[in-house]
């Protein structure tokens, strides 16, 4: 149950700051490498058990909803099984404007191929390169 909660919420979060946004190219404010090499570094952290480490780099007020056991739930539901990281088949990184505070947000969306499965994650930056949106499936 524990864990259908920590999916609930973080598909949540991403369904509030994705879906008040509208889709454009990146903002000026965004290095493309910049956002890709982020992007990168949470799916390493995210494979090593870091959830620590992630939880630091969440917007602060994220940070306690999104806490290191409810990370740690998330992945176990999504991907507990898909083995050993092998390469990043796909990496797309997108431009976005939240509609309620017209702010810019950079968006990367990342195959990842483990041994077993695909995993896509979508990981959501704020300017300040904050995470304030993690969805993976």
């Amino acid at each position: 149950m524990k864990k259908l909660i920590s999916v609930l919420l973080i598909s949540f979060f991403v369904t509030v700051l994705l879906g008040g946004c509208s889709s454009s190219k990146l903002s000026d404010a965004f290095d493309k490498e910049t956002v890709e090499k982020s992007a990168k570094q949470v799916i390493e952290y995210m494979n090593n058990a870091e959830y620590d480490k992630v939880n630091q780099l969440l917007q602060e007020d994220l940070q306690e909803q999104l806490s290191a056991d409810v990370l740690k739930d998330a992945v176990d539901k999504t991907y507990s099984n898909a083995g050993a990281f092998k390469e990043y088949k796909n990496i797309a990184i997108l431009g976005q404007k939240l509609k309620a505070t017209k702010e810019d947000c950079a968006v990367a969306v990342v195959v990842a191929k483990y041994e077993n499965q695909n995993v896509t994650f979508t990981l959501s930056f704020n300017t300040d390169m904050e995470l304030i949106g993690l969805f993976m499936k």
